[in-house]
């Protein structure tokens, strides 16, 4: 048994979870959850156990213990803190550690949960020279939450900013760039981009600020940044969920 307790506190937010798992070699990937937690948490032990076995041989996940509080508990802290005890379960490291999801339900979620926040600010990792590589958002009020593009599909992440490294270049966005010109914007509402999965995952998002909407998604592993454009305008896989406000 391996127990792996998150908790992280800044000026604005905590994130607290503690998940305890058994990890045994299987012929296929199995994940049980036999502690007693509500539907939404055993979600996110589930996802975060498939989330830390990628690419790992098959194995079968018990998530044995989930201890979470009603304040400090947030979105994505029992499937980062699952994901994170069934990686030293595994004697797991990893480079650039960042626990990403991108299941719609949890996005919503997220999104529901940052209506009505304003953006203090935007991080950027870059090529020096080239494109964006990944982009951390700083509401008021809330755990910062970095996006980073696989594939076609966005995936989100609560935590800090990496450290530059190589030939990257991490620091603060700015004008004329997309996404420094929402800086100081009031979040509305927001909603959910799929592409060709379906509802499997999450492709980008639409936010919707009192200054004019947001497009943010990954498409071919390339990142996508508009303004004011409707998302099935900028690909035919793409479709938009209802906004979380309505």
């Amino acid at each position: 048994m391996v127990t792996y307790r998150l908790l992280r506190q800044t000026s604005r937010s905590c994130r607290f979870a503690k998940v305890t798992v058994e990890v045994a070699p299987a012929g296929e990937t199995e994940v049980d959850v036999t502690a007693t937690v509500d539907e939404d948490r055993r979600r996110e032990a589930v996802l975060g156990a498939r989330w830390a076995l990628r690419g790992a041989a098959p194995a079968k996940v018990t998530v044995a213990d989930v201890v979470t509080t009603e304040i400090d508990t947030g979105i994505g802290d029992v499937y980062e803190a699952t994901a994170r005890a069934v990686w030293q379960a595994l004697g797991v490291e990893h480079q650039v550690p960042h626990v990403g999801f991108s299941d719609p339900l949890m996005v919503t979620t997220w999104l529901g949960d940052m209506a009505g926040q304003r953006l203090l600010d935007v991080t950027e990792a870059r090529h020096r020279g080239a494109g964006l590589l990944h982009a951390w958002l700083h509401f008021e009020h809330a755990i910062t939450v970095g996006l980073h593009g696989r594939g076609d599909t966005l995936l989100l992440a609560k935590e800090y900013p990496y450290p530059a490294y190589d030939e990257t270049r991490v620091g603060p966005a700015s004008r004329p760039d997309v996404l420094a010109g929402f800086v100081g914007g009031r979040l509305v509402d927001g909603a959910i981009i799929l592409g060709h999965d379906g509802g499997a995952v999450c492709a980008g998002l639409v936010l919707r600020f009192d200054r004019g909407d947001l497009v943010i998604g990954s498409l071919g592993d390339e990142w996508v940044l508009a303004v004011d454009t409707a998302p099935e305008t900028i690909s035919a896989q793409w479709t938009t969920q209802p906004f979380v406000g309505g």
